[in-house]
């Protein structure tokens, strides 16, 4: 298998793709970060009133206003929602340094200041953002490739992440190749008529086929159509908390099979012959503290979710599906960021193969295996193994080669590890050694260059032209 992919990364959401201050939906495409290269909040201590020391006098001084500099499409509203200080309360060193990260964090801005002047009289001060904003259309995945099943295919997606200047994302993504297609739409609203409450919108399209045997790529393929959407209301709960509840719809058609080999038919993707429901119910819990989407150098991300298919709901599916996910990031040396990350997944019963656990979406490169990441949930390989169990963990470390631009905002240099082990439930009671790719645990490493630029996120990946190469 050969393949040529130039895939653009962003983060949340979701899930889904990759945060409320920038939250995305974890079903959506993540939203583009800014460069964190401002200052800290600084004190404009040369003003004779204004407190400096000792601490707990500059404590005393409170906020009498919040002046917004800069932000010619941006709402100052959006703006002034996700601080975490307001007029009246009294000066905070570490929450204003937070409510400046998570305004870099939105995507919206190239750079954030925050600075304190004096207010009216001794004791009270003004609190002062300066922004310079930011392409918020960009590129969101940017696909192109060959395979055994597809002599060429190519997909690109867009988002605008700050549709009105109010803070929601428009995301439009699609794919096509040899007998596979697919559109998928998000909208995300983070704050609701301006509430705790969120508000995300889905549709998808998918037209498609799975190779029944992956030694016979031009053979028998199980050809099936999706069409549906999803309908999720989120609620803030804290600075850095969200819950969701998602209800997911989909219209499903897969082409009967004729009488097969029974050990081909076991092994073909899970699903329903002819027409299906999935109807489900998804509950989500993320809190995400990250400084940045793109490259984090601080803070943690860990979102659980749950979803349940059942007669109840008029789905033709009955199961539960669990995943767990937990990244945490730091900064060894300044300006470098170290992430850590892992995921787990269980899914108890039957659920379509589209729904199921694909162990090469988390890897960069794995040798010995034909299969490749899936585009928008389709499947451009010969490889259809799908599984219940998921454990995947990973590791990456970024060195800054480019710090500021007016094209390229930010680059990297970057050197990572993941390793993925994927199992059947079913194939457990039968053999002990699982399914997972044939039964082994792949482990990928990855070098390449990061950009943050005026277009969206880049990620050229050594891994793809080892892909390419072998």
């Amino acid at each position: 298998m050969r393949v040529l992919c130039c895939v653009v990364l962003l983060c949340a959401f979701a899930a889904e793709a990759r945060a409320q201050s920038g939250w995305v939906d974890t079903a959506t495409s993540a939203v583009t970060t800014a460069s964190i290269t401002a200052e800290p909040f600084r004190l404009d201590e040369d003003e004779d009133d204004l407190p400096s020391a000792p601490e707990d006098v500059r404590a005393a001084a409170f906020i009498e206003a919040i002046e917004v500099i800069g932000n010619d499409k941006t709402d100052t509203e959006t703006i002034l929602e996700r601080l975490l200080v307001t007029v009246g309360e009294l000066v905070d060193d570490d929450k204003i340094e937070e409510s400046r990260l998570r305004l870099l964090s939105t995507g919206y801005f190239k750079s954030v200041e925050l600075a304190l002047k004096r207010g009216t009289r001794r004791g009270r001060v003004v609190l002062v953002i300066e922004l310079e904003e930011r392409n918020t259309i960009t590129i969101d995945g940017l696909y192109l490739g060959f395979s055994d099943v597809a002599p060429i295919y190519g997909g690109i997606g867009l988002v605008e992440s700050n549709l009105f200047g109010r803070g929601m994302s428009l995301g439009v993504g699609g794919v096509a190749g040899k007998d596979r297609r697919a559109l998928d739409v998000r909208v995300f609203v983070p704050d609701l008529s301006s509430t705790r409450l969120q508000l995300s919108l889905a549709a998808v399209l998918v037209e498609a086929a799975e190779v029944l045997d992956p030694r016979d790529p031009t053979g028998l393929a199980l050809a099936y159509s999706r069409i549906g959407g999803a309908l999720g209301l989120g609620l803030r709960l804290a600075a850095a908390q969200r819950v969701a509840l998602e209800y997911r719809l989909e219209s499903i058609e897969a082409q009967r099979l004729p009488n097969l080999d029974p050990a081909v038919l076991r092994a073909a993707p899970s699903i329903v012959f002819d027409r299906s429901v999935l109807s489900t119910l998804s509950l989500t819990y993320e809190r995400d503290t990250r400084d940045d989407g793109f490259v984090p150098t601080q803070g943690g991300r860990i979102a659980l979710a749950v979803e349940l298919g059942s007669k109840i709901l008029a789905s033709s599916y009955e199961f539960s599906k669990y995943t767990a996910e937990l990244e945490l990031a730091f900064s060894p040396v300044s300006s470098h960021a170290l992430r850590v990350r892992t995921l787990a997944g269980l899914i108890q019963g039957r659920t379509p193969f589209f729904n199921q656990f694909f162990a090469r979406d988390h890897l960069a490169f794995a040798a010995g295996t034909e299969a490749l990441p899936r585009v928008l949930g389709v499947n451009f390989s010969t490889d259809n193994d799908y599984d219940d169990l998921l454990i995947t963990a990973g590791i990456d470390y970024s060195i800054p080669i480019i710090t500021s631009g007016d094209l390229v905002y930010r680059a990297y240099v970057y050197l990572g590890v993941d390793v993925a082990a994927t199992a059947s439930l079913d194939e457990i009671q039968e053999d002990a050694s699982g399914r997972g790719l044939r039964g082994r645990v792949p482990v990928s490493v990855d070098a390449g260059l990061r950009f943050d630029t005026f277009l969206g996120h880049f990620t050229l990946s050594a891994a793809y032209l080892v892909d390419l190469v072998l």
